[in-house]
């Protein structure tokens, strides 16, 4: 069985190669007391178990530890879905272990994937933050937007949180009128997918400009907003993300290959032998 471990924020990879260790190896390892939880990632069907590394452990020699981000791009897709739900697990678990009506430390719920309190009752259940994405199109352009997080020249599809309150398409309104100043129309389902970073499920969209398509910038998170055709593109995110998904969609249906799409690099993967 594979396991994830966490050290410091970082995944353990096991020595000598780019996936998961089994159990057997973590073990080997003695990573300190540790609490083993397990993980079921359903839309792969696999199962695994997860722990955290006591904060005064430190990898043997060889030992390949990554940042999350960038164990998307090294592992299988199995072993990069496995890993996500762990960590999002694993997160959830660590601000969970206080009660946060009475106080009082939680433990395991006995009948669900809860925190539980032994005094007052209450149950935390892990926290899912929806956030919408999508490709905004007005004739042969998409609307993209360079956020002040990603590497120097690259763009991406407009996302945001949904608010108390709001459907999804009444976020999607508010965050493509809030970044870019555009009225949208025809909104349609893309798909979603869970993205950890640290709690979300981002739900895709695609939608068409309701105007001419004048931009006004409102976000202060965004240093620039811009149509682009699908010959033209600037370097968009990498091909494992829901926003390159809708990218792709959008360049197929106007004649470009998405492997001619340039993609995005951030620094080098972070990988250490420690």
């Amino acid at each position: 069985m594979r396991a994830c471990l966490f050290a410091r924020n970082r995944l353990i990879l096991a020595d000598g190669a780019l996936h998961l260790p089994s159990v057997e190896d973590v073990r080997a390892w003695d990573p300190g007391k540790v609490d083993w939880f397990r993980v079921n990632e359903r839309s792969h069907g696999i199962a695994g178990v997860a722990t955290v590394a006591d904060p005064r452990w430190t990898p043997p020699p060889g030992v390949t530890t990554v940042s999350l981000r960038a164990a998307l791009s090294l592992l299988h897709a199995t072993e990069a879905a496995l890993a996500l739900t762990a960590a999002h697990l694993a997160r959830w678990r660590r601000t969970s272990r206080f009660c946060g009506v009475c106080g009082t430390a939680t433990v395991a719920s006995q009948h669900h994937q809860a925190r539980a309190c032994p005094d007052c009752g209450h149950l935390a259940f892990p926290k899912i933050s929806p956030a919408v994405i999508v490709q905004v199109t007005r004739g042969d352009r998409i609307l993209l937007g360079r956020s002040r997080r990603h590497p120097q020249g690259s763009y991406s599809v407009l996302a945001g949180f949904v608010d108390p309150g709001e459907s999804l398409e009444d976020a999607v309104r508010r965050e493509v009128e809030e970044e870019s100043g555009v009225g949208v129309r025809d909104i349609r389902y893309f798909g979603s997918q869970p993205w950890p970073f640290p709690d979300s499920l981002m739900v895709g969209f695609t939608a068409t400009c309701d105007g001419d398509g004048t931009l006004v910038n409102r976000d202060d998170e965004l240093e620039d907003v811009g149509w682009f055709t699908a010959d033209a593109l600037p370097p968009v995110p990498p091909s494992y993300s829901i926003a390159r998904a809708l990218i792709d969609d959008f360049v197929r249906r106007h004649g470009v290959d998405p492997a001619t799409v340039p993609t995005w690099q951030r620094a080098k993967p972070n990988l250490e032998s420690e």
